[in-house]
């Protein structure tokens, strides 16, 4: 089987992973949270893979999706967590800092 037939298959069983989990395993908030954050960053990856993959591009344009899907998936994170708004916090203080 090609590596496109396992990529689907991935995303099926990651699917049906997140679709048991949130109907028949009990969790705590804090755990479901954590689950839907790797399963969500597992089904990024195998997207961006199979776009890098399979379809031609330029090597600056590939370069920059993969620099743009990486920042999404990070800000994503921090969000999910609750860090996103003391992150932004830090960095306007950092930038408006009084010079010594």
């Amino acid at each position: 089987m090609t590596p496109f037939i396992y990529a689907l298959i991935a995303l099926v069983l990651v699917l049906l992973v997140a679709r048991l989990s949130q109907s028949y395993f009990p969790m705590p908030p804090g755990i479901r949270a954590v689950v839907n954050i790797v399963l969500g960053l597992i089904v990024v990856g195998i997207v961006l893979w199979m776009i890098n993959t399979y379809i031609p591009m330029a090597g600056a344009i590939r370069a920059l999706l993969n620099i743009v899907v990486f920042i999404a998936a990070c800000v994503g994170v921090l969000q999910a967590f609750g860090l996103w708004s003391p992150t932004l916090r830090w960095w306007n203080d950092f930038r408006h800092r009084p010079l010594p």
